[in-house]
């Protein structure tokens, strides 16, 4: 549901659009499920053809509600100058009563030089400056996380509970604030683009802080701290050539991305952990990261892998402790459950990624492609991880080629250890699968061809094009079978499937 007022006018080159509102959100699910078996007829799909109770019914319903109160002023004068002004109050009952409402804010101008009387370069099409800070809210947590919840189950013909999730009371809105700054430009009618600098800053925020086991539930969500991403954006296109009969575009993006935590709730500074240098960090861990200050969110902490004993068998590093418990060095260890973990201050995040592409037209022939890249970072392969283990008498299992080149006596060179009958901890997890998250991806190639109007307009067709198009071609990556497209906080494994390549052509037509 939304109201909406707006108000226009201008005052000689002065330009007004002002905007206020107001809109409600309101989600509701109800759910209702039951089952049966031994059916009498397929056709007959109603639970009363059916004679045997499923004991599976149950019934459930959700609701959410988001409700916000906002303001935008838009002010140009003369289409040279550009300004804005927007604030809104939100509330979400995803969070307390006393901690639902927030209020959130923005202000940009932008300066189109090229219009003014004073410029006078005839290869500046267009050179507009502009700069934005503001905030805006993120709620998107899941329902009911300010309170537990608890299950309702039979227990033993009487009604039990169960524990389902922990809540915190005074959980409240993450804010994202943004500040950009750059330029658009076009040149000598040929190249096309902008720069910018961004830098956002997550105050507040909403993340899943780990617990021991024992206490009942492995985790809750909180507000946990603050985060700098910041970086430059470049785009860029350029008409290489534009004749009746040829025509060649090229197009570039290039993104930065620096992440880093800036600072954490103390409560949430539960341990100190250590890199391979004895460089310590306060925090906490949240599966096979670390989460703590002056490092990136996606920080992996595992154990490291040392290579292959003079007997062919992984090797880990383990810390070497004085007296007083203190790190005085370290030493290696086949003994996986021995081994320390190490902050390895390596990323998921890249440091670069972006796309590029290219289009040609030809004599009514278009050909176009265009590729996506990423640049560091580090991925656990989780799949390679698997393919390399020893085998453990159970069959079905595919292995990768690697693993004829492990440890053997004849072998002593290799790096891979013994493939050998329940040899369990041969692959187990460690820094050895962190790979290179960097990649090349054809993300999709179009060919066409377009018949000539002399063509068409006798069959009373303004324009027949018939074409052929393919998405997500092929990527390259550190390793065969490697796709570190799936996602920053998680293993890359099998479970995922890559994007789904698809072939398709048609013709297109207008009378």
């Amino acid at each position: 549901l939304q109201q909406l007022i707006s108000y226009t006018n201008s005052f000689g080159s002065n330009n007004f659009d002002i905007l206020v509102g107001h809109e409600y959100y309101d989600y509701r699910l109800y759910y209702l499920g039951a089952s049966k078996s031994n059916m009498f007829s397929q056709d007959n799909k109603e639970l009363s053809g059916a004679v045997i109770d499923g004991q599976a019914a149950s019934s459930y319903k959700n609701r959410r509600n988001n409700e916000g109160f906002f303001g935008r002023l838009q002010y140009n004068y003369d289409e040279r100058i550009f300004g804005s002004a927007s604030i809104r109050r939100d509330a979400s009952s995803r969070f307390a009563p006393d901690h639902r409402w927030g209020t959130f804010w923005s202000v940009g101008a932008a300066w189109l030089m090229n219009k003014e009387s004073w410029f006078d370069l005839g290869w500046v099409q267009e050179l507009k400056l502009k700069a934005s800070l503001g905030s805006q809210g993120n709620d998107n947590i899941g329902d009911y996380r300010y309170t537990d919840v608890f299950n309702i189950i039979n227990s033993g013909g009487n009604i039990g509970t169960s524990f389902n999730s922990k809540g915190t009371e005074d959980i409240t809105w993450e804010t994202n604030t943004n500040f950009n700054v750059g330029a658009e430009f076009q040149l000598w009618n040929r190249l096309t683009g902008s720069v910018e600098y961004y830098m956002r800053k997550t105050s507040d925020m909403l993340f899943a802080f780990s617990v021991a086991p024992s206490l009942g539930y492995s985790s809750y969500y909180d507000n946990v701290g603050n985060m700098v991403n910041s970086g430059v954006e470049i785009d860029l296109g350029v008409n290489i050539f534009n004749t009746r009969n040829f025509t060649w575009d090229v197009n570039l993006n290039i993104s930065t991305l620096k992440n880093r935590i800036t600072m954490l709730d103390p409560d949430k500074k539960n341990t100190t952990e250590y890199t391979a240098e004895g460089k310590g960090y306060q925090g906490y861990t949240s599966g096979s990261f670390f989460i703590g200050e002056d490092l990136s969110m996606f920080t992996w902490r595992l154990k490291e892998y040392a290579g292959v004993s003079e007997n062919g068998e992984s090797m880990w590093y383990k810390n070497i402790l004085d007296e007083n418990e203190n790190i005085i060095g370290r030493e290696t260890t086949t003994d996986y459950s021995a081994a320390d973990y190490y902050v390895t201050e390596e990323t998921s995040i890249p440091k670069v990624y972006g796309g590029f592409g290219t289009t040609l037209k030809v004599y009514g022939v278009d050909f176009g492609i265009n590729f996506t890249y990423q640049l560091g970072g580090k991925q656990y392969d989780g799949t390679y991880a698997q393919f390399m283990s020893s085998p453990t008498g159970t069959t079905g299992y595919n292995f990768h080629k690697d693993l004829l080149n492990s440890w053997t006596p004849e072998n002593t060179g290799s790096d891979i250890p013994r493939f050998q009958l329940h040899d369990q901890y041969s692959a187990a997890s460690s820094t050895r699968f962190l790979t290179n998250a960097s990649y090349l991806n054809i993300q999709n190639i179009n060919v066409g061809y377009t018949l000539p109007a002399s063509w068409t307009k006798k069959l009373a067709i303004n324009s027949l094009r018939l074409y052929m198009s393919a998405e997500n071609v092929f990527y390259w990556s550190k390793r065969k079978g490697f796709d570190p497209r799936q996602s920053y906080d998680t293993t890359t494994n099998a479970t995922y499937y890559s994007p789904m390549r698809t072939i398709s052509g048609g013709v297109t037509f207008q009378f």
